[in-house]
């Protein structure tokens, strides 16, 4: 009667570990999310810093379960370890932003001393996440402890217990990537996830109370079978899926970075697709794995693990058939949701996309450890061991994978050969689990080997292909910017008019050099977006380098971050001022690009003076001796993509700040697309709040904005400008992209930091904490913003008198230029002034006064 008593009150008890670990996976993804956003702002998003925080976190899962799968069979009340397991996460949530501003001046100060960064930052990150990482890599190897009260059921309660974490881990990237973090910031999503934890495991602990204490069985039900390489081939095993699974999914990442983008909401879903897949497969395959064993025995447990590792493989080159076909649906589902009306609708079409690509490699993944797990146990005494064990296994293999899929794999390999080795390395997985049948129990096993072989050999032969330059078509950006969406004219748009002149798959991107055949521009995309071309952009990266110069007598040593074509640093080195330029570029594989605009950048690599750097740009910055710089021009990508968005927050302008020297200046480049005016006016403001004394300018075609800012007061004004013909080789340059006369600059101003906070009011200004332009820019990127932006900007401008002394001709001058830039208001008030400022009997006023009429009566 006691023995069905303590059974039917652990039985109840164990119905509440559902719910409780769904929570802790919701908050244990919800922590991987916040705490390497706020690691990145320290140690950069550079491959090396996003593999470093990643590693760190997965060794410290592993770490965990190994630690507590050695104990857990001895421990008589799990569920009290967990609660605690829980609280302390939670408890050190809370402390864990103040141990990282304690470990910044170590960092700063050691990089500054010549430390290696690899080391330090593993070292430094590990220390930060060991404890909280390995307290969450307990709470499964206690759980099954407490759980599997039956053996027969093993296989069963660890898959529910490994689908319901993995179902919360699915909740919280959706929670924590759509609604929380872009409704709350970091600090309050961190705050909402530690007081999660702390109930969680009070409510862990309440239920303990009333839960009976453990004993360790003695009898052993059921046995491994009795071979040296049983269980160790299992492992192994275990430690090549984590492998590959982490491979699979680098490698898928990067392919859908490609179709779907960069923005955090694209990461996002793409995380969602594949922990949607696990989940599914860990729920089935604990089932499955308890009726195999119990129906037809441990052999054909191991012969079904063993097919589906090698199914994962398969499946995983299968999906490559797809890759080329991706972009093509992209712009056919796009249309048929009819995408551009709602961001929600975009998403929509990314989750299906990334779920054709991952959704059946990932579902084999999750059947696979169940399978493994339960294929291991022999005895009810060691449950929660083996559980440890697998796990621990598993993640040192998704550690490693982690690491060299980004730092090897892909760049040597590309997605295609990475792929391909993954899968054979699952091959090699099934195969060690087939070795782990003993002999006498292979009965029958010619077949099964036939069958697989078959399989592989049907997938080798039809091997798939890739079109690099479909794949870098960037339909994400461009769905929107051709009409023709049949197949042959997205061919067209893609590749139709280009030269493919380079193609590299780097550690973080995808660069893509390629040339017009009709009009001979040559660009530069990143990932499918064109970062820099060697026309239409042109004036937007040299004028970004020459704007900022006007204002310093001596500019020596300058900083440029992003390197992309290097036409905007290769005009720094026209100024022979400049003794040492410092270029920071975070993809190695932009440099042998930047090669191809060499006759456009003056052959910036070659120059004695140029000093590059493969660094993350906020990282390189941070890590500057104050007051190192007299000019820093800031031309990244665009500011909605993940990792570049840190380049334009509040708190990266202050530390830009100061790293200028006493009379330096800062140029940031802004663009006036893909945002809309709300979120222009935030980016303004927040430069504004940070620099005292601000100018504006718009560059050619009005897409993009030209930001200085510096602690000493800026007077742009005609004699400003001409400054700049002060250098031979700059003046050419001006003549190159047509500004050459000093009232062309003049022109392109907009207003001081006066003008910028009015324009920007109380808006919320862009912060590390809310990240306001990461999350909200991506929901206008199929508007046509520009045109409202340049009207507000336009509209709020005003003619800049006090650079004009009293010269009416230059007023009339000023006014042509501002008709030319379609900035109608300023011309007309330019010209209008002319026209007083003259004398009566000047024939020149006449004309200009005609000129007037002609704008007046197209204005209206």
């Amino acid at each position: 009667m006691d023995e069905v008593l303590f059974e039917l009150r652990r039985e109840r008890a164990s119905r509440w570990l559902v719910p409780l670990f769904f929570v802790s996976g919701a908050t244990g993804l919800t922590y991987q999310t916040v705490w390497s956003r706020e690691l990145h702002l320290v140690f950069g998003t550079s491959t090396l810093a996003i593999a470093t925080v990643l590693a760190a976190f997965m060794a410290g899962l592993g770490v965990g379960g190994a630690w507590m799968g050695r104990r857990v069979d001895t421990i008589a009340r799990p569920l009290r370890w967990y609660g605690v397991m829980e609280i302390l996460i939670g408890l050190y949530a809370w402390v864990f932003p103040v141990l990282l501003h304690a470990m910044m001046p170590i960092y700063i100060e050691a990089g500054r001393a010549g430390w290696s960064t690899a080391p330090l930052q593993f070292l430094l990150v590990g220390a930060a996440l060991l404890l909280p990482t390995a307290c969450m890599g307990a709470t499964l190897p206690l759980l099954a402890r407490f759980a599997t009260e039956r053996l027969e059921l093993a296989g069963d309660r660890v898959g529910l217990l490994y689908a319901t974490n993995t179902w919360g881990a699915v909740f919280g990237t959706w929670l924590c990537g759509f609604v929380v973090l872009p409704a709350w910031g970091l600090a309050a999503t961190t705050t909402l996830a530690a007081v999660s934890n702390v109930l969680l495991g009070v409510a862990a602990l309440v239920l303990d109370s009333s839960s009976p204490a453990l004993t360790v069985a003695d009898a052993e039900v059921e046995h491994l079978p009795s071979v040296p390489h049983g269980r160790t081939v299992l492992l192994v095993a275990a430690a090549l899926t984590g492998f590959t699974g982490l491979v699979y999914e680098v490698a898928w990442f990067r392919l859908l970075g490609l179709v779907l983008g960069a923005s955090t909401y694209a990461f996002s879903i793409m995380l969602l697709a594949f922990l949607v897949g696990i989940a599914l497969g860990g729920r089935w395959g604990g089932r499955w794995g308890d009726r195999i064993l119990d129906q037809r025995g441990r052999p054909a447990l191991l012969w079904t693990l063993a097919a589906i590792l090698l199914m994962v493989g398969v499946s995983s080159v299968w999906m490559m058939h797809l890759f080329t076909e991706l972009p093509y649906w992209y712009v056919w589902w796009f249309d048929w949701l009819g995408a551009d009306q709602a961001p929600v609708l975009v998403w929509i079409l990314s989750m299906t996309l990334a779920g054709v690509v991952m959704m059946p490699p990932a579902i084999l993944l999750g059947l696979a450890f169940p399978l493994t797990v339960r294929a291991c146990i022999g005895h009810a005494g060691e449950m929660g061991s083996v559980v440890g064990k697998v796990y621990a296994f598993n993640t040192a293999g998704g550690v490693l994978g982690a690491a060299l899929a980004g730092f090897v794999l892909l760049p040597l390999l590309y997605v295609e050969g990475t792929i391909a080795l993954a899968a054979a390395l699952n091959l090699v997985a099934a195969a060690l689990v087939v070795w782990g049948v003993p002999t006498a129990q292979r009965v029958g096993s010619r077949v099964p080997v036939m069958a697989m072989c078959g399989v592989v050999g049907l997938t080798v032969a039809w091997w798939p292909q890739w079109d690099p330059m479909i794949m870098t078509a960037g339909m994400y950006k461009y769905v929107t910017d051709f009409e023709d969406h049949s197949r042959e004219g997205i061919t067209s748009y893609a590749k139709g008019q280009y030269e493919l002149l380079y193609y590299r798959e780097g550690l973080s991107s995808v660069v893509t050099v390629a040339r017009n055949v009709d009009s001979g521009n040559v660009w530069l995309a990143n990932n499918g977006k064109v970062d820099a071309s060697s026309t239409v952009d042109m004036p937007t990266q040299v004028m970004v380098s020459l704007l900022p110069m006007q204002f310093v007598a001596s500019p020596e040593d300058v900083l440029v971050i992003g390197l992309a074509s290097g036409v905007t640093a290769g005009a720094v080195t026209l100024i022979d001022d400049v003794k040492h330029l410092e270029v920071v570029e975070l993809e190695p594989a932009t440099v042998p690009a930047a090669r191809y605009f060499d006759d456009y950048n003056h052959g910036l690599l070659d120059d004695p003076r140029t000093d590059l750097v493969l660094e993350d740009g906020r990282n390189h910055v941070l890590r500057a001796a104050p007051g190192s710089f007299d000019v820093v021009i800031s031309e990244p990508s665009n500011p909605w993509l993940t990792g570049v968005s840190n380049l334009f927050t509040r708190e990266f302008f202050e530390i830009g700040k100061s790293r200028l020297k006493d009379g330096g200046v800062w140029a940031q480049w802004v663009q006036m697309y893909g945002m809309d005016d709300a979120d222009l006016r935030s980016l303004l403001g927040t430069f504004a709040d940070v620099y005292p004394h601000v100018v504006l300018y718009a560059a050619a075609e009005d897409a993009d904005l030209v930001l200085i800012g510096s602690e000493h007061p800026l007077e742009p004004s005609v004699d400003t400008a001409a400054s700049l013909h002060r250098w031979p080789r700059v003046l050419k340059e001006l003549e190159v992209v047509d500004m050459q006369d000093p009232l062309s600059i003049v022109s392109t101003w907009i207003g001081d930091r006066a003008h910028l906070l009015e324009l920007a009011g109380s808006i919320q200004r862009n912060t590390d904490d809310n990240m306001r332009i990461e999350y909200r820019a991506p929901l206008h990127l199929h508007e046509d913003t520009q045109p409202k932006n340049v009207s507000m900007l336009y509209r709020n401008a005003r003619v800049p008198w006090e650079s004009l002394g009293a010269d009416p001709y230059s007023a009339a001058h000023l006014a042509s230029a501002y008709w030319d830039r379609q900035d109608n208001g300023r011309a007309v008030e330019a010209m209008t002034a002319a026209i007083r400022a003259l004398p009566e009997d000047d024939l020149d006023a006449a004309a200009y006064r005609t000129q007037l009429s002609a704008w007046l009566s197209e204005v209206e």
